[in-house]
C-alpha cells in the first residue's frame, strides 16, 4: 500500500509532466519554439553541453532521460527562456540583460545572441552569467514620451493598470484585459493613434516598452503585432500595437516555474518597464500582510 509520501511525490510528478508537455504544446501552437534557420544550429549547439545540463537539472533527468538530443531541443525551446545554463559558462538571459546594446539589434533572435558572444563578447570579456546584483530582474526597457499631451494621460493610466501585474507559472497574460476596454468610465482620453484619434490613444507605447522588456526576459511571445507604420519612441520590430476593435492584443505565458511580476513606472516623461521573477514564498508572505 503507497503511503502519503509516496502518494504526493507520485502527484507531484505527473502534474510535473502534464505542465512540461502543456507548455511545449502550447509554445509549439502558437508559433513561439524557435525555429533552426539554415546555420543557426550551430549557435545554439555552441553553448550547449549535454552533460552538464542533464546533472545540473534534476526536473530534466526524469522528464527526458540522458538523451542528448532531447535535452538540446529542450534548451533551446524551453530552457533559455527559463533561464536555464546550457553550459557552466554562458547564460543567454543574463547575456541578454546585462549587454543592453545588443537588444535594439538583434531583438528575439536567440541564435544571434549566442553567436555574438561565440565570434566577439566572449574575446571582449562581456558579463555572460547573473552577477547576483539582478535582484530577481530579468528584463527591463524605457521609452520617452511628452507629457504634455492628451496622449499622456493614457500613457498614465496603462502603467497605472499594468504595475504590479503578477503572472503565475504556466498563465496566459493579457495587455489589452489587463488594461480594461479604453472607454471614458475607466478615464482614457480622446488623442492620437496612427491616422485618427480614439480613447486610449498612446497605451500602445506602453505596450511597446512592456515588448521590449519581455524580449529581454526571453518570454515566449503569443499574440503581438506590428504597428502599420514606424513608431518613433522605440526601434523598428520592437513595437506592439493594440486594437480593440480589430481584436490585436498582447500575450505571452510565464513558461517558468515561479511567478513573474511586472513593474511599470513613469518618470519625467519616460517609461520604464520591468520583469521580475518572483518566489511563491514571497507572494505568499505579501498576501499575508494585506
Amino acid at each position: 500500500m503507497m503511503v502519503t509520501g509516496e502518494t504526493e511525490d507520485m502527484k507531484s510528478f505527473i502534474y510535473a509532466k502534464i505542465r512540461f508537455i502543456g507548455v511545449l504544446f502550447l509554445l509549439i501552437l502558437f508559433n513561439s519554439i524557435t525555429v533552426f534557420a539554415a546555420g543557426n544550429e550551430e549557435y545554439f549547439r555552441s553553448v550547449f553541453d549535454p552533460d552538464y545540463y542533464y546533472n545540473q537539472y534534476p526536473d530534466l533527468q526524469e522528464q527526458l532521460g540522458n538523451d542528448s538530443e532531447a535535452l538540446f531541443h529542450h534548451f533551446v525551446t524551453i530552457g533559455v527562456r527559463e533561464g536555464r545554463l546550457g553550459n557552466a559558462e554562458f547564460n543567454l538571459r543574463a547575456y541578454v540583460l546585462h549587454n543592453r546594446d545588443l537588444l535594439d539589434y538583434y531583438k528575439t533572435d536567440l541564435a544571434a545572441y549566442c553567436k555574438h558572444y561565440m565570434e566577439i563578447g566572449k574575446a571582449e570579456g562581456r558579463t555572460c552569467l547573473p552577477t547576483g546584483d539582478e535582484q530577481n530582474l530579468i528584463g527591463t526597457y524605457s521609452t520617452h514620451y511628452d507629457t504634455t499631451v492628451p496622449r499622456a494621460v493614457n500613457i498614465g493610466i496603462a502603467v497605472e493598470r499594468l504595475n504590479g501585474t503578477v503572472i503565475q507559472p504556466g498563465q496566459l497574460f493579457s495587455y489589452s484585459q489587463t488594461l480594461l476596454p479604453r472607454i471614458p468610465e475607466h478615464g482614457y482620453v480622446m488623442a492620437p493613434a496612427i491616422g485618427r484619434y480614439e480613447y486610449g490613444g498612446g497605451i500602445c507605447q506602453v505596450s511597446s516598452t512592456l515588448y521590449a522588456a519581455m524580449c529581454d526576459a526571453l518570454l515566449p511571445v503569443i499574440e503581438r503585432y506590428p504597428h502599420s507604420s514606424h513608431v518613433s519612441y522605440i526601434p523598428v520590430g520592437m513595437d506592439a500595437t493594440i486594437s480593440e476593435a480589430g481584436g490585436k492584443d498582447l500575450k505571452f505565458i510565464n513558461i517558468g516555474q515561479d511567478p513573474l511580476k511586472i513593474v511599470a513606472e513613469t518618470n519625467e516623461g519616460t517609461i520604464t518597464v520591468s520583469i521580475y521573477l518572483v518566489s511563491k514564498e514571497t507572494l505568499e508572505t505579501v498576501m499575508c500582510l494585506q
